[in-house]
């Protein structure tokens, strides 16, 4: 690790400075719908068009947001040498038809769904299993969305056999109230305890008869609706009110038809947001897990915004409610939500500007960490070395398979404290603010200091290199094929071999390692961007 202290400066931030073409690229058609919304808000606040990401850039950036890995180097040699106009389109396609899509999206459904097999949720492991393998097929086949919500809110029956009754046995209070609280945070992206104590209470009858029977499968639980006759009254968000006799009418059947109705104000807004957060690393609206209750509050923000602030509005209206039309004329389908919005100038825009009020408004594209789960998979991908993942409680042990990629586990439960230390969340609540992608002094001792991950990356160049016959050119090209998805610059070569004439002749090869490592502790690796 002493030799790391050597590298002249210039070498270690030169890819922290950007130092490769990050525009240049074929910028999407500003005729479709959605780019016409966003550049008629962009004129509005006097933010110009942003320039678009290089092809690297945007092949490096897909990959990571629907796939939540990395481009092989085949892969990146592939796309960069594609001549064709369309084939942005054409690789968000494949992407969003890939298994590892469905993986990607089945870890965010678990953070949202908290799938967690130990304290405080305590699904189990059968239970965690069953719900996410159930959850990652429906993705991949591009079930309705507004389908399995129905499952998830009306679901009865053995937990281990039907998957979907885990919703309501996913939360840490299993009161009336704590389910209330977990089903308006999950569809409606409401925070249930901002409302009047009253309103909680009467939306809260909703779920005043599900009930829990155990069998005697270790674990195992039934799901189903008290069969005492009662008549209840509860309480919409939207402030309707139902009468309803139980059992003969099922009090979550019925709010299950309220929230999915068409022209609900509530469902396709969250779902929409919430999508675009997974993308961008935050909402079209402000607060992704707090929205509004009505649906005309944030109209008036945005009046008063425009009144007091030169249409400096916190987020573009038009833009959600066409997203939200969208995604209910596909029948809800994310995977149709997703492509949308990966054709869009603003996922295609070059990260390079950084005024705020551009920032503000998705003119750049917003520089982020990597997820916790996606960062360490991509350093175990690039350095060739898996962490081992196990359960640390006796429920019973479970010990996942060598190679098992991070954004694949399905409890959270299991985890390192590797991807503790980078944020994963611990799947207690459903909320947003459960995961940090804030860097911290322990992630930097981490990355440079770790003595695991840099023999990792001081063997990675000569399995790149082993039984090629290429010069030092050709294996830089490697390396940042591997590593950065890109080629790199003239000038980074000439850098490069600056350093390498710093060493004897013989000693010469002791570069690739402190390249691998350099490139691998760049903010051009650790970062979406």
């Amino acid at each position: 690790m002493r030799m790391i202290c050597c590298l002249p400066g210039v070498f270690l931030i030169m890819t922290l400075l950007g130092a490769s073409p990050y525009e240049g690229g074929i910028p999407p058609d500003p005729n479709l719908k959605i780019n016409a919304i966003l550049r008629s808000g962009w004129k509005e606040k006097n933010i110009a068009p942003p320039e678009t990401a290089s092809d690297a850039v945007f092949l490096r950036r897909v990959y990571l947001t629907v796939a939540g890995r990395l481009p092989t180097i085949a892969e990146a040699r592939r796309f960069l040498a594609d001549k064709s106009q369309d084939k942005r389109a054409k690789l968000i396609d494949s992407l969003l038809a890939s298994p590892e899509y469905a993986d990607l999206l089945a870890m965010r459904f678990a953070d949202m769904l908290r799938i967690k097999s130990e304290f405080p949720i305590n699904l189990w492991p059968n239970a965690v299993q069953a719900w996410h393998r159930q959850i990652r097929a429906e993705l991949l086949a591009d079930r309705s969305y507004r389908d399995m919500t129905r499952d998830m809110l009306t679901a009865s029956g053995s937990n281990f056999r039907i998957p979907h009754a885990n919703f309501f046995r996913a939360s840490a209070d299993r009161s009336p109230l704590g389910l209330a609280k977990a089903v308006a945070l999950t569809f409606t992206g409401i925070r249930l305890e901002n409302l009047p104590e009253e309103e909680q209470k009467r939306f809260a009858e909703f779920f005043s008869r599900i009930r829990y029977k155990s069998t005697y499968e270790w674990k195992e639980e039934i799901v189903y609706t008290d069969f005492n006759p009662v008549r209840i009254k509860a309480r919409a968000l939207d402030g309707e009110t139902f009468t309803i006799n139980s059992p003969e009418e099922d009090p979550r059947q019925i709010f299950a038809d309220w929230l999915l109705e068409k022209d609900n104000p509530y469902f396709a807004r969250a779902a929409v947001n919430r999508v675009w957060h997974w993308i961008f690393g935050r909402g079209i609206m402000p607060e992704t897990d707090n929205l509004a209750l009505l649906p005309g509050f944030w109209g008036r923000i945005f009046s008063m915004f425009r009144a007091e602030n030169g249409n400096n509005a916190p987020f573009n209206p038009e833009l959600l409610a066409y997203l939200e039309q969208e995604f209910k004329d596909s029948n809800y389908s994310i995977r149709h939500l997703y492509r949308t919005i990966l054709n869009s100038e603003a996922f295609q825009a070059t990260a390079m500007n950084s005024d705020p009020k551009s920032v503000a408004d998705f003119a750049p594209y917003p520089v982020r960490r990597l997820d916790s789960e996606i960062l360490v998979d991509a350093l175990a991908s690039a350095s060739g070395g898996y962490d081992r993942y196990m359960s640390v409680i006796p429920e019973p042990f479970t010990f996942l398979p060598p190679a098992t990629r991070a954004v694949t586990i399905a409890d959270g439960s299991i985890s390192t404290g590797v991807l503790d230390s980078f944020g994963r969340p611990p799947r207690d609540s459903g909320r947003y603010s459960e995961r940090n992608g804030v860097s911290t002094e322990s992630q930097r001792l981490y990355l440079l200091n770790s003595g695991t991950l840099y023999r990792r990356l001081s063997n990675l160049p000569w399995k790149l290199f082993k039984g090629k016959r290429i010069n030092d050119r050709q294996r830089l090209d490697l390396l940042y094929l591997h590593l950065l998805s890109r080629y790199p610059t003239q000038e980074e070569f000439k850098t490069f071999d600056r350093y390498r004439k710093t060493f004897a002749p013989k000693q010469r090869h002791r570069v690739w390692p402190d390249v691998a490592w350099v490139l691998a502790n760049s903010k051009e690796f650790l970062y979406y961007h």
